[in-house]
C-alpha cells in the first residue's frame, strides 16, 4: 500500500527540485542577458552579435526584418560606419526565462539621419542562450 506521507513528501521534495532548477536556469540566462547588455553599453556592437542565433530575426518599429545573422550583422557594420554614439545607457530592463526587454537611451549622430537622441525599447525572444527574434521600438 502507498504511504499517503510519504507520496506528499516526495512530491514536496520534486517540486522544490524543479524550483531550484529553474531558479539556477534564470540566474544564469539573467547573467548572459546582463553580459549583453554590458556590451552595446560599451558601445562593442560587433561584439554583441556573439549572443546571437543564425537565423536571427530583427525588426525595428514596422521596418522590414532583418533576417540571419549574416544581414545583421552587414547591417551593424553599415550602422557603425555612418555613426558616432554619444551615449548607450540602460534605463531599466527586465528578464524572464527565454524574454528579456530593455529601455535603452540612445544618443547618436548619423551622416544619413543627423542627430539622434531618444528612448529605445527592445523586446527579446531567447533560446539556447541566444536571441532568436528582437524587435526595436523607437520615435525616429
Amino acid at each position: 500500500m502507498l504511504d499517503k506521507n510519504a507520496l506528499a513528501g516526495w512530491i514536496h521534495q520534486k517540486r522544490k527540485i524543479n524550483t531550484i532548477k529553474k531558479q539556477n536556469v534564470m540566474t544564469s540566462f539573467h547573467k548572459i542577458f546582463l553580459e549583453f547588455n554590458s556590451l552595446l553599453t560599451q558601445h562593442k556592437l560587433l561584439e554583441s552579435l556573439d549572443f546571437y542565433d543564425s537565423e536571427i530575426v530583427s525588426t525595428d518599429n514596422l521596418d522590414q526584418p532583418v533576417t540571419g545573422i549574416s544581414a545583421l550583422k552587414e547591417k551593424t557594420a553599415d550602422f557603425i560606419a555612418n555613426a558616432t554614439i554619444d551615449a548607450i545607457e540602460v534605463v531599466s530592463l527586465l528578464s524572464e526565462d527565454g524574454l528579456s526587454v530593455t529601455n535603452w537611451w540612445y544618443a547618436f549622430t548619423h551622416n544619413k539621419l543627423g542627430k539622434v537622441a531618444g528612448h529605445r525599447f527592445s523586446v527579446q525572444r531567447w533560446k539556447n542562450n541566444k536571441i532568436i527574434q528582437e524587435n526595436h521600438f523607437y520615435s525616429e
